[in-house]
């Protein structure tokens, strides 16, 4: 009977309920036999399925906590603990124990297996006495087995496993249920009952087995229901007692069935059915699928029998099914071969594609193809047109995220491909270089076909007793035919191989190609770099050679200033010493005549008028007083200048170009002496716009310092660089009205600049620090960061070169084996802090 049939859609209806339905963790069982779940090594029952009463004359609730022993003897629980040493408890299963219940000697085939750190034992009532042996499960599958291995062709390999099943297990039907790409099921081998009607050729939908339902199929060979119409036995505590999860009943052999497949056999009639898995690659192939219409048992060892039926189908199904289309796979050989003869010989992929057209949609028996080379697109017989293939081949390379990409229902995954299903409703792709843009489509058009399906394949929907809508499987199972639409004919194993192996062909011309073109560009890389290597070379020596003559211009103003100095310090030497030695004669003679004076005074008082008026006229009296004051003023000051010629003789060190112990004071007092003009008041004028700049504040605060070992010179370098960049910088925040408060720690405006000079021993007592700080603005991050490298200043052009402060840690580091670092931030001065090791390990100076 055809049936054609129309469901009208319901809203909000979710139709993946079965695919969400947890099976695996049903918490029941079928009836037909007990299951208890067993820790280790303890053998204690933490689980047990509500049926125990019943089959083994025990009361579930109180079984719980107990040993096996409860059930079997010391000799059974020997047998049972010799079997639990294996690793693979499927190899010993069943072992046949026995129970004695209510006087009755009952005898059970044990099914054990561990999952989830339990380990679980079903029991089923027994039809043999004791294990049937290898040699008689051999003979009894012997013949079947060789039947299967002499079939040429997959479908002579599923007629005779088909039949092979029945005689074995003896259910009404038996049938080879192969599955597609889609996941939907076609009967391609019956055998039944003379007084069935044909499966044969009939589909089911992909929605009959639900994702949970195919990956359970997946990890076991076989699943029997002997009754549909049984109920479910619950498991005592419902939770896996150690895990403290549902129990994982996914290896069970008395799992409960999901009630949607129950009213799914109970519309189509059946009462009892079996299912074997069909493996091919590690994926689910297909099920051979067993019906009977009256409740049906099989034990252990026919099941065994089955199940080892269907595994050796599973390992004939990579030959057979290659043995299909083998002429066929021939003729694409013979096409393969002549593009790769065209592939050797030649070297430019676009022109080869253009050659041969034809044998390139031979190739996978396609109407059309697309040549994508990066912007351009080259037609091959029939195609979409236009922008619709500029639009799909964007599409296609969009979404090619795999080693080739097929469809025989393009429009499923771009519904734009409606407008064209006459030459494009199936497309196969590959990628040769996603990196080029080189790309090829091929194209079948839309073959319209009818699908014969076992009843509507369309999910029905009912409304449960609280009026919400459920998912219900189909009433009917009668024929229904299915007009499909906007499909092609789809494409075979074999030419999807095909076109892979066309791609690596292809992909070897790329590769030559790009290896070409590395090689070029290799050499052209080896050649810019050397051009930047001597390019660079020469920015460093220039770099360098403006270093070195900088510092040596720097080194000889330095050089030039101690020998003027030394030079002065030794034409004052000589004056002073003249003078500051007959000072103390003339203090002598002058204090003589005052006393002579004094004494004529006393013998004549009253002197002639002459006298008397010469006398007041050269003011004697204001002479014999001053005269003695003016001496010692005389006196202080060549003490003072004798004091500033030993200041710029320790500036200056002429005699000490080697390290020796020194005072740090004294070189920092005679480097301040000499900048001592820069820190006195400077009148207004147009660089001071908002007034007189005030005196530099000096504030000394000097630790008790031992003698320090250094190069005396170049310290003093040192000190007079830092103390001048510490006047530039109060000279340029005056100017800019931005004097920091650091430095003075007030809160107010602050009025003048100031710089603090802290001497101390460092930590560890091992080096000496000079912190020099001052209350200019500072600096940014980025600046500070950078004024140690050579050139780098941020003065006017022709107020420093930039190489003050290199020249400084170059003599604190690496000359000294010291440390200079800087301090400043914006708005919070500067402070530079000089480290110098107390003794040093150097005989003589770095140059550089």
């Amino acid at each position: 009977m055809d049936l054609q049939i129309t469901i009208p859609a319901l809203e909000e209806v979710d139709l993946t309920n079965c695919d969400r339905e947890p099976i695996h963790i049903s918490g029941h069982i079928q009836p037909h036999g007990v299951l208890l779940v067993v820790r280790e090594p303890e053998l204690e029952i933490v689980q047990l399925s509500e049926n125990t009463q019943d089959m083994l004359g025990i009361d579930a609730e109180s079984a719980i906590g107990r040993n096996l022993s409860l059930l079997f003897n010391r000799v059974q629980l020997k047998k049972l603990n010799l079997c639990l040493r294996n690793e693979n408890l499927k190899t010993v299963n069943p072992i046949k124990l026995s129970v004695t219940n209510k006087g009755k000697y009952l005898e059970f085939d044990c099914i054990l297996h561990r999952v989830e750190e339990v380990l679980i034992v079903e029991l089923e009532l027994a039809t043999n006495p004791e294990n049937v042996s290898v040699f008689s499960f051999y003979h009894s599958v012997r013949a079947t087995v060789s039947k299967i291995q002499s079939a040429q062709k997959l479908k002579e390999l599923s007629q005779i496993t088909v039949e092979e099943v029945r005689k074995i297990s003896g259910f009404d039907r038996v049938m080879v249920y192969q599955f597609d790409r889609e996941g939907n099921g076609a009967v391609i081998a019956e055998d039944k009952a003379e007084k069935l009607s044909p499966f044969l050729g009939l589909n089911y939908p992909s929605s009959d087995i639900p994702k949970q339902a195919r990956q359970l199929y997946a990890l076991n060979w076989l699943r029997l229901i002997p009754d549909i119409n049984y109920q479910p036995v619950p498991i005592v505590s419902g939770n896996n007692a150690v895990t403290n999860q549902p129990l994982n009943l996914s290896f069970s052999v008395l799992r409960s069935v999901s009630p949607i497949h129950i009213e799914y056999l109970q519309n189509m009639g059946v009462a009892a059915s079996m299912s074997i898995s069909l493996i091919k690659d590690k994926k689910l192939w297909g099920l051979i699928a067993c019906h009977h219409y009256t409740p049906k048992h099989l034990n252990y060892e026919l099941r065994a029998a089955c199940e080892f039926i269907g595994q050796v189908m599973s390992l004939e199904l990579q030959s057979k099914e290659g043995n299909e289309d083998y002429d066929y796979k021939l003729h694409l050989k013979s096409i393969q071969t002549k593009i790769f003869e065209d592939l050797s010989t030649s070297e430019n992929l676009s022109q080869l594609l253009v050659k041969c057209q034809h044998n390139l949609l031979e190739a996978v028996n396609a109407q059309g193809a697309a040549i994508v080379f990066g912007d351009n697109c080259y037609p091959v017989g029939q195609t979409p047109q236009g922008e619709s293939l500029k639009y799909l081949t964007q599409w296609v390379q969009n979404h090619l995220k795999k080693e080739i990409f097929y469809t025989d229902s393009l429009t499923k995954c771009y519904p734009e491909a409606e407008e064209f299903k006459d030459t494009a409703s199936g497309c196969l792709a590959i990628a040769i270089s996603p990196t080029q843009k080189i790309y090829i489509l091929w194209f079948r058009p839309e073959v319209i076909k009818t699908v014969n399906w076992a009843g509507n394949p369309n999910k029905l929907v009912e409304t449960d007793e609280d009026g919400n809508p459920r998912l219900s499987p189909r009433k009917s199972f009668a024929m229904w035919k299915e007009n499909v639409k906007y499909k092609s004919l789809p494409w075979k194993q074999c030419e999807i191989d095909a076109a892979l192996e066309l791609k690596k062909g292809m992909i070897n011309i790329v590769l030559c190609q790009v290896d070409k073109l590395e090689k070029l560009n290799t050499a052209l890389e080896a050649s810019v770099a050397r051009e930047r290597e001597k390019t660079a070379n020469l920015k460093t020596a220039m770099s360098e050679l403006k270093r070195a003559q900088t510092q040596l211009v720097q080194s000889e103003r330095m050089s030039s200033l101690g020998q003027l100095v030394a030079a002065v310090a030794y034409e004052v030497t000589n004056p002073i010493n003249f003078i500051y030695g007959n000072l103390s004669y003339a203090n002598e003679y002058s204090q003589k005549m005052i006393d002579l004076l004094q004494l004529y005074e006393q013998h004549y008082p009253s002197p002639s008028p002459e006298i008397q008026a010469q006398i007041e006229i050269a003011e004697l009296e204001f002479i014999v007083e001053d005269l003695p004051k003016l001496l010692g003023s005389m006196k202080v000051g060549a003490n003072r200048i004798s004091e500033i010629v030993q200041s710029l003789r320790n500036f200056s060190r002429i005699d000490e170009a080697q390290i020796k112990p020194v005072d740090i004071h004294d070189g920092l007092d005679s480097a301040l002496l000499i900048l001592s003009n820069r820190l006195k008041p400077k009148p207004v004028k147009q660089s001071y716009p908002v007034g007189n700049r005030p005196a530099i504040h000096l504030i000394k605060e000097y630790g008790s310092l031992p003698l320090v070992e250094c190069y005396a010179v170049q310290i003093n370098q040192v000190f007079m660089n830092v103390l001048a960049n510490a006047i530039d910088a109060l000279e340029e925040a005056f100017v800019n009205n931005n004097l920091s408060s650091h430095g003075g720690g007030k809160e107010e405006p602050v009025k003048y600049g100031q710089i603090r000079i802290v001497t101390e021993v460092c930590p560890g007592e091992k080096a000496v620090a000079i912190r020099i700080e001052d209350n200019g603005w500072g600096m940014e991050e980025k600046v500070r960061q950078k004024i140690f490298e050579p050139f780098f200043t941020t003065k006017q052009v022709g107020k420093g070169a930039g190489i003050g402060l290199t020249i400084c840690h170059e003599i604190a580091v690496e000359q000294h084996g010291g440390k200079l670092s800087c301090i400043s931030a914006p708005g919070e001065g500067t402070e530079l802090i000089i480290e110098i090791p107390l003794s040093q390990t150097h005989a003589t100076p770095i140059v550089k």
